[in-house]
């Protein structure tokens, strides 16, 4: 059992119960019973809970680094309440699809090449980087500790589903 990864996880939820943790993440509280008792979640679910604590996962993971990615602290109360007011006005346009025209490819990003870009830059942050510029987004800046450990041994193709994988993983947990 990880006793130190299971007083960081509670020290990210601020000391909450496993209900409220369980809440926060939408996942069953059995599955965060585990975490506490020692199950490492996985990937995604880690980057879950980075994003939703605000903590890094180099800290959360292996407890070094900042505790907070980009040095700053969880949302205050304001920021909270002005993100929920935005999510609350985006889900009611969403439902008013009424009269919207279809913009066809206008609205489609055009292919990212991964091998290219792999081969090109060899580097995961910068690679990540660049594939969410090309969307149009902003990479979070600390997420790659489980995806790319080892990275210089990797072959290619390796690099190449390693990407492909934590771009999946941080895309699926940044819509959430």
């Amino acid at each position: 059992m990880n006793r130190e990864f299971i007083e960081r996880l509670s020290t990210a939820f601020e000391n909450a119960s496993m209900a409220d943790v369980a809440r926060r993440l939408k996942m069953p509280h059995a599955t965060v019973r585990n975490y506490y008792q020692g199950r490492l979640p996985a990937p995604e679910v880690l980057i879950k809970i980075a994003l939703e604590t605000g903590v890094s996962l180099n800290w959360l993971l292996i407890g070094t680094g900042n505790m907070y990615a980009g040095d700053t602290a969880p949302i205050g109360l304001g920021r909270f309440l002005e993100e929920k007011i935005g999510e609350i006005i985006d889900q009611k346009l969403a439902t008013k699809v009424d009269g919207i025209q279809d913009l066809g490819a206008v609205d489609q990003t055009a292919f990212f090449d991964v091998e290219a870009v792999v081969l090109r830059l060899d580097d995961p942050q910068k690679i990540m980087n660049e594939w969410f510029r090309h969307e149009g987004r902003k990479c979070p800046k600390d997420y790659g500790v489980v995806f790319f450990n080892g990275w210089e041994s990797f072959s290619p193709a390796d690099k190449i589903a390693a990407v492909r994988d934590a771009k999946k993983a941080l895309d699926r947990a940044l819509t959430k």
